[in-house]
């Protein structure tokens, strides 16, 4: 029987208990999406507990979860033969049994398979086939809407774009921040200070689902940057990650250069816009309002979720700037909008992107950046980078 969602197991490998979680977190969220009524972890005092209790007007399940590393038929096949006898067992006569079987990723044919033996050997009990990227195939009365198919790119494809990029998508580094979050001041990271044990812990404090949360943490121990010594989520091997980090910003720029219609101090304009819509100052201006600036000469920039042409539009004595013309300050798209949008902090007044996303941000910027990030890594982030506090 699968572990409750709510209790915390520790940090294991291959992550059998947290892939039981994950599976299990999974598939509420699924039946609760599509209206159903879910109740987990079913009194102690019944002798044969289901991992789930599911209903809706016309159905009831007494549902068995097993999840396996990796979604071969052999592996399979048993488990969800041992999940039916279980599922029909709780279910009595007071419910319907489903018995259903999870892997990270599973193919369809083999999801067919499934189906198919448990509708030759086990025809009394509704069948269920998931993975952890979208795909999805129930029997049962009520249930066969559930089914759907992932939007999944080539193999080739995976290999080559997953391993440098996955790492660092959007939510990823939020939740990267979330987990360095205890080691900085509130001042310059706005974000949840706490210790996680698992994947479930982490995904609460972050906003993020589950899924998403199993994903990164098992991403994080595949590729050796977790502590597998240590009862919470701890990143060791700092450095390259960092350095990774860093380099999977390199080449995400879509901005605008603008110029200012009046005559006027800018930061007094920046503060304005800032003011009216939703943006927050980034690279060089971000680095100064925070107390680490270095460069000067460079025009403010300005992170916005998106650009659009009707953006500047809406600025009063904002423009853009006409090619040659030196801009005032310049507005770029947050290229990972959520982690720098909830990592905001305030520094003089104005909101202002963290100082984890500044470091990243200009070491790739040709005006000084790299020094700039240097100055920011010599004087705040040399302890949190090399793992000196951590391990402290």
């Amino acid at each position: 029987m699968a572990p409750s969602v709510a209790e915390a197991a520790p940090l294991q490998r291959p992550g059998a208990a947290e892939r039981d979680h994950h599976a299990v977190a999974m598939l509420v969220e699924l039946f609760q999406r599509s209206g159903w009524k879910v109740v987990r972890a079913p009194s102690a005092r019944e002798r044969a507990r289901p991992d789930l209790l599911i209903s809706r007007p016309g159905a009831s399940y007494a549902v068995e979860v097993k999840s396996a590393a990796e979604g071969r038929r052999d592996r399979l096949v048993p488990l969800w033969a041992q999940a039916s006898l279980q599922a029909a067992r709780a279910a009595a006569a007071r419910h319907a049994p489903l018995a259903v079987v999870a892997a990270p990723r599973i193919a369809p044919s083999v999801a067919d398979q499934i189906l198919t033996f448990a509708a030759e050997y086990a025809p009394g009990v509704a069948a269920g086939v998931f993975d952890f990227e979208g795909l999805r195939r129930f029997r049962g009365p009520h249930l066969e809407s559930l089914g759907a198919d992932p939007a999944r790119a080539p193999s080739w494809y995976v290999a080559e774009r997953s391993v440098g990029q996955a790492l660092f998508s959007d939510l990823n580094q939020w939740m990267l921040k979330v987990l360095l979050a205890p080691e900085l001041p509130d001042s310059l990271l706005s974000a949840p200070r706490g210790q996680y044990r698992n994947a479930s812990q982490l995904a609460a404090a972050a906003n993020a689902s589950v899924m998403s949360a199993f994903r990164f943490v098992q991403q994080l121990q595949r590729e050796g940057y977790l502590d597998e010594s240590r009862p919470h989520l701890s990143l060791v091997r700092r450095e390259h990650l960092f350095s990774r980090w860093q380099a999977s910003v390199l080449g995400r720029v879509d901005e605008v250069s603008a110029r200012l219609l009046l005559r006027g101090d800018p930061q007094l304009h920046v503060r304005r816009i800032l003011e009216s819509s939703r943006g927050c100052l980034a690279l060089f201006a971000a680095a100064d309002a925070l107390g680490f600036g270095f460069v000067s000469g460079v025009p403010p920039y300005v992170y916005v979720p998106r650009l659009k042409p009707a953006l500047l539009a809406a600025w009063k004595n904002v423009a853009p700037a006409a090619p040659g013309e030196s801009p005032d300050l310049i507005v770029r798209r947050a290229y990972a909008a959520r982690s720098v949008f909830r990592g905001i902090v305030r520094a003089n007044g104005m909101p202002s992107c963290d100082v984890l996303q500044v470091w990243v941000d200009v070491s790739g910027h040709p005006s000084r950046g790299q020094e700039q990030a240097d100055l920011i890594r010599r004087r705040l982030l040399e302890p949190l980078i090399s793992g000196r506090r951590a391990r402290g």
